[in-house]
């Protein structure tokens, strides 16, 4: 019985033994962006080096920033005590998840900022103690909601006779946060928007504003990026004219919009119809092959 008794003993203790071999623990990133409603997500901690025990650390949050998250109104943690047991020990690295559920709140805010601390460790050396999360506020972010299908109409003229033209568009994004063209940059696909003897696919390249403060914003048609947009049977590129067919320059062109009731999203954007954009050939022949004025989108 004491023979027993005494393996028992060792088994537990070496259960609980803390590791003592060199191991670094720090969080993988020091900055980490995630939407307000995304629910659970993990931020992960890395654990490098064999161990021959246990690692246990304590976790801490504290809201930072200009607008610090709260605690159990914006966010919430699962566990701050975390542990990896000898018994895990397989490989050379190893990562612990610190588990965030994001709270939504419905409403247009700054986003928010909670900083996650390591404040203790048992079994490693800390490297990275901090982690800045930023709570991105999903519900101002309309920039994605630009995404889809819209009905693209606007005035054709030949300089003589006007007609008006109604066409499927695309309007894509980046998704990635971390792609500078994020929350301002997109792109307007049009399909056989024009015909030169063939139908010809272009592109609009769109730039997007948005005030949180006055809930108003702006979607710019980038002309002046655009050099030769199309080439059949000749080079065909845009440019912008103002006042009324004067001043041919590389400008843009802008249209404003703004939320309505509630914080609904627009569903139709229109550009003054005093900005012309002409579709002008640059080789064989130089000259304005058509004039556009009239934008309008309008959400399927």
């Amino acid at each position: 019985m004491l023979f027993i008794a005494a393996a028992l003993f060792t088994a537990c203790s070496d259960d609980d033994a803390i590791n003592s071999l060199q191991t670094s623990v720090g969080f993988k990133n020091e900055t980490m962006a995630v939407k307000e409603n995304v629910g659970y997500v993990n931020v992960p901690i890395v654990i490098e080096g064999y161990r021959n025990g246990n690692v246990s650390l304590e976790i801490e949050a504290t809201g930072t920033g200009a607008n610090p998250a709260v605690e159990g109104t914006h966010y919430r943690i699962t566990d701050k005590t975390l542990s990896l047991l000898a018994i895990n020990d397989t490989t050379s690295a190893a990562t612990l998840n610190v588990q965030l559920q994001t709270i939504d709140d419905k409403e247009i805010n700054l986003d928010r900022e909670v900083t996650l601390t390591i404040k203790s460790v048992q079994g490693g050396k800390l490297t990275t103690s901090k982690c800045v999360v930023t709570l991105r506020d999903n519900d101002a972010a309309f920039f994605e909601k630009f995404y889809g299908k819209w009905k693209l109409s606007f005035m054709l003229s030949d300089g003589q006779n006007a007609e008006k033209v109604t066409t499927t568009v695309s309007i894509n994004g980046p998704a990635d946060e971390t792609d500078p063209d994020y929350n301002k940059r997109m792109m307007l696909t049009a399909p056989k928007m024009l015909n030169v003897g063939a139908d010809l696919d272009l592109e609009w390249p769109l730039y997007y504003t948005f005030d949180q403060t006055t809930k108003t914003g702006t979607l710019t048609f980038a002309i002046s990026e655009q050099k030769i947009v199309a080439n059949y049977g000749g080079k065909y590129m845009w440019i912008f004219a103002t006042a009324e067919g004067e001043n041919l320059a590389f400008n843009n062109i802008t249209a404003q919009w703004k939320l309505g009731e509630n914080d609904s999203f627009p569903t139709v954007i229109e550009w003054n119809p005093a900005d012309e954009v002409y579709f002008f050939s640059v080789a064989p022949e130089q000259g304005v092959w058509a004039m556009l004025y009239g934008f309008k989108l309008e959400q399927q």
